[in-house]
């Protein structure tokens, strides 16, 4: 929790320093440098950015790939940070999702910064990008239930939220990623 916090500090003080604007994926640069990707730009907001772009819970190996590739444990909610609806940070509703943590499916580069929230239609749709089992005990259950993760909102806190909360919103009709609609 701790690391998103300070994400989440972050991105208010960049939002302040910026007018309102957020830190831009690299989905939104026309060109993209390693310096450019959202979490290098907050690098002068936190005191170590190589520890905070790195969730602690993280396998080993899977560390030293987002060291060595210049990743990041976390993506952006491509429905805020790529939407010009969001430009300025006041607009987004607190109750917005902005942070998750990427999932171990996916390779880790300092391009996959963001989630692709407006294609997620379900549950499983949305385990192609995200981890909503971080947290848990043992290995990884086929279902991806047994376990939970940390979300950071647009209101500055972070809530550890079980998995089948993730999967409940989905199956109560509300896509978590979408801006004001996290349960």
């Amino acid at each position: 929790m701790s690391n998103q916090r300070q994400i989440g500090i972050a991105m208010m003080a960049y939002a302040t320093d910026h007018k309102g604007a957020l830190p831009q994926s690299t989905h939104s640069l026309s060109s993209f440098r390693t310096d450019q990707a959202w979490i290098y730009t907050l690098a002068p907001y936190v005191s170590d950015i190589d520890t905070v772009r790195i969730c602690p819970a993280e396998p080993a190996t899977r560390k030293q790939q987002i060291l060595d590739r210049m990743g990041s444990s976390y993506v952006l909610n491509d429905l805020v940070f790529d939407s010009p609806v969001y430009n300025d940070f006041t607009s987004v509703p607190a109750d917005t999702l902005m942070l998750f943590i990427l999932s171990e499916d996916r390779v880790v580069s300092n391009s996959r910064d963001h989630i692709h929230g407006g294609d997620w239609t379900s549950f499983d749709v949305a385990l192609s990008d995200i981890e909503p089992d971080r947290h848990r005990r043992g290995g990884r259950a086929s279902n991806r239930l047994k376990g939970s993760a940390n979300y950071l909102y647009a209101d500055g806190r972070v809530v550890s939220r079980p998995a089948p909360w993730f999967q409940n919103s989905f199956k109560n009709g509300k896509n978590p990623a979408m801006p004001g609609e996290s349960p």
